[in-house]
């Protein structure tokens, strides 16, 4: 056997010299390599062009701006139940639109795809420690193949750029996935602490952008208690745990601790079943539109979208085969294991062509499960489509024996992915002068503005005039048949003497609509005409009615 390579950099010792310069020009391609990919997902997001998402119109704007200015008890609810939830995922693009670069479109939308595209940086980063074929050719395709699967799909395409946010709490539970899978790929008598906090972090930081990373937190407790119990660690697993905590109350805890103070519940209105804040109903405010109806649905969940259908794992239409691909292939996998052990055959990979694949799978596995129990919604799910490509190669590697056969099958299945997609289309603007461009007529100081609509239109709200308060009223989160504080706040706030008054048409003018809203505060329109909203956002026509006290017939 060939001594073991030296990495000492001592007077004298040229191969740890030599070594060592290696180590640093493979760091210094791998960076180049990692800004090549983040800048091309930066020019992919300028040309699907600026975001107008539904929700971005409802939430992403009003939020951030809503927390940093103290309204949770000023506005009742104008973005309804997401008028609560954390902002600190939205602050990116809440600072820019908010600072010069908003005259810069095209800049925030290059900024956007390319923190997105750190998602693909990870990827290859993944697919490069697990697929590890011993032909230099194979390993390439294979892992190239693995990446263009991961950020090829259904839900990973149409997200970049845009304000959704699960491609950023993504980039950080890939890189706690990355960080557990390195540990155990390290030498034993390598200190592991280290690995584990940085895992941590990743996990918490995820968590503490989106609570939807939530459904990924069982799967990376199995998985770090794996690889501490393999490593003989219990101390690495308890720093992953720390760590995991302080990064998310870094990131949640000033939230979470806003909403208790304010609402006696701190993940306030969802979870009020448990914490029952006199604010809201006595009930969760979990979505269930999408999830898991039954047991079979369960298990077979991922081969109901390879069909394009709607209101199955998303609203709009989708078709994706990358998650069932996956599935056989685990399957398959395991199937093949069970059959080798049954002859009492050597792993395949024993050899290292694949390290941590079954980590990966554990992950997976009870990720999927959880969401798919949990939330059911496509776009929470976005890090496992990503892993979708790493699984299907690994399996390639278990399976398949000799480079051209390897690598016909990574470019048939590759093919196969790509072709069968259809991408839901989130909505996309025009570039003009700003990335958002609003326009709110003048309005007289602390006025009262009724919003009673089930319509994104809370956007606006930033741009109105700061001390106006905002009231949101028959829609999805409140109606007058509720008995809880904010629909007597509501009442109480509609009914104040002296404040000018006013209520947002939506759509259509519909003045008997309008009147009938009014009607239960002893409000009517007023006789001026209502005024336009004016945005570059695609919404309902928006503008502005006075409203005056009733007159008695």
């Amino acid at each position: 056997m060939p001594p073991p390579i030296s990495i000492s950099t001592a007077a004298g010792s040229d191969d740890g010299i030599a070594f060592a310069g290696v180590t640093k020009r493979f760091a210094g391609l791998s960076a180049i390599g990692a800004l090549v990919i983040c800048g091309a997902a930066g020019l992919f997001s300028v040309v699907l062009g600026p975001d107008n998402y539904w929700d971005l119109r409802f939430y992403h704007l009003y939020v951030p701006w809503a927390y940093l200015h103290h309204r949770y008890l000023y506005d009742v609810a104008p973005a309804e139940y997401q008028s609560f939830f954390n902002p600190i995922a939205d602050f990116l693009f809440y600072g820019m639109v908010s600072s010069t670069l908003n005259e810069m479109p095209r800049t925030i939308a290059f900024i956007m795809g390319a923190v997105h595209g750190f998602n693909a940086v990870l990827i290859a980063a993944i697919a490069c420690h697990v697929l590890r074929p011993r032909e230099q050719w194979a390993r390439m395709v294979l892992r190239v193949g693995a990446v263009l699967i991961g950020i090829s799909g259904a839900g990973f395409v149409p997200l970049v750029g845009t304000t959704s946010n699960d491609l950023v709490n993504s980039i950080f539970v890939l890189g706690a996935l990355l960080g557990i899978l390195r540990i155990a790929g390290s030498p034993g008598e390598r200190p592991a602490w280290r690995g584990f906090a940085w895992a941590g972090l990743c996990a918490g930081v995820g968590l503490g952008l989106k609570y939807t990373a939530a459904v990924y937190m069982p799967g990376f407790v199995v998985v770090a208690l794996m690889v501490a119990i393999r490593r003989r660690t219990p101390a690495g697993f308890a720093v992953f745990g720390a760590c995991a905590a302080l990064s998310f109350l870094a990131l949640a805890g000033h939230h979470l601790f806003t909403l208790w103070r304010d609402f006696g519940n701190p993940t306030f209105p969802m979870l009020n079943n448990i914490f029952k804040s006199p604010y809201f109903e006595l009930e969760s405010g979990m979505q269930n539109e999408f999830q898991a109806r039954n047991f079979w649905q369960l298990i077979a969940y991922p081969f109901y979208w390879v069909k394009t259908n709607s209101y199955v794992v998303a609203e709009l239409p989708l078709r994706d085969w990358r998650g069932a691909m996956a599935y056989l292939a685990i399957i398959a996998a395991l199937l093949a294991r069970v059959a080798g052990l049954a002859r009492k055959e050597p792993r395949r990979n024993a050899g290292g062509e694949t390290c941590g694949l079954g980590l990966v799978f554990i992950f997976a596995i009870m990720s999927y499960f959880v969401w798919a129990y949990v939330f059911g919604n496509y776009r929470y799910a976005v890090a496992l489509e990503m892993l979708t490509g790493v699984i299907i190669m690994g399996t390639v590697i278990w399976l398949v024996r000799g480079r051209g056969r390897r690598m016909a099958a990574a470019i048939v299945l590759l093919t196969i992915a790509a072709a069968t997609t259809v991408y839901p289309d989130w909505g996309r603007g025009r570039y003009g002068e700003r990335y958002v461009d609003v326009r709110v007529p003048p309005l007289p100081a602390h006025s009262i503005v009724l919003i009673s609509t089930r319509q994104p239109v809370a956007f606006f709200i930033p741009y109105a005039e700061p001390t106006a308060q905002f009231i949101g009223f028959e829609n999805d989160f409140l109606d007058p048949s509720q008995k809880n504080r904010l629909v007597s706040k509501v009442r109480s706030v509609m009914r104040t003497q002296g404040r000018p008054k006013f209520i947002v048409s939506v759509g259509t003018f519909d003045s008997g609509k309008l009147d009938s809203v009014l009607a239960q505060f002893g409000l009517s329109l007023g006789p001026s005409a209502c005024r336009p909203i004016r945005s570059n956002l695609d919404n309902p026509v928006l503008s502005i009615c006075a409203a005056v006290p009733r007159q008695p017939k």
